[in-house]
């Protein structure tokens, strides 16, 4: 567990801050070049938008972790405990298969934008470094659900530990 303690403090939230520090900072270069100068940077778009992309997938395990998706708990609520466990588990294995696919399936997918050498615009990154998000993203929400289906046997899925 002190694994997913320093995934916790240095690199999820601390990349995801950074992330939307630099988005802020990029979008507003933005805006004063566009309307005070009068022309735009364009690469400060381009760029927004892939720190976007990988916010949005390294974001998803941390909504499992905290137990912060949205779902439709009414018809839950109002089954017995044992039974909303067994069906929260149930969510969570298949949850956990569809992001073990996404897991191979993205890296299928890096590897042939490795080898096709597609470039962005503007920038001139590599495009397998946009796509990489998909894989990395789920293989943390890989683990966030293997933390979030222990804790659910611990009694810990409420205070989202």
């Amino acid at each position: 567990m002190s694994i997913l303690r320093n995934i916790d403090r240095y690199s999820e939230k601390l990349i995801i801050a950074l992330f939307m520090i630099t988005m802020t900072i990029l979008i507003f270069l933005q805006v004063v070049s566009r309307y005070v100068f009068g022309d735009s940077i364009t690469w400060t778009e381009e760029l927004s938008r892939y720190l976007f992309i990988w916010l949005i997938f390294l974001t998803i395990g941390i909504g499992f972790k905290e137990n912060k998706h949205i779902g439709i708990d009414i018809v839950l609520d109002l089954l017995p405990k044992t039974l909303q466990k067994l069906i929260r588990q149930l969510t969570y294995i298949l949850v956990l298969v569809l992001s073990l696919l996404f897991v191979w399936e993205g890296y299928i997918l890096v590897l042939q934008m490795q080898m096709f050498g597609q470039t962005s615009a503007n920038l001139q990154l590599p495009m397998w470094w946009v796509y990489l998000s998909l894989p990395v993203g789920f293989l943390l929400s890989t683990i966030r659900l293997i933390q979030a289906s222990i804790n659910l046997w611990l009694h810990k899925s409420e205070e989202g530990s």
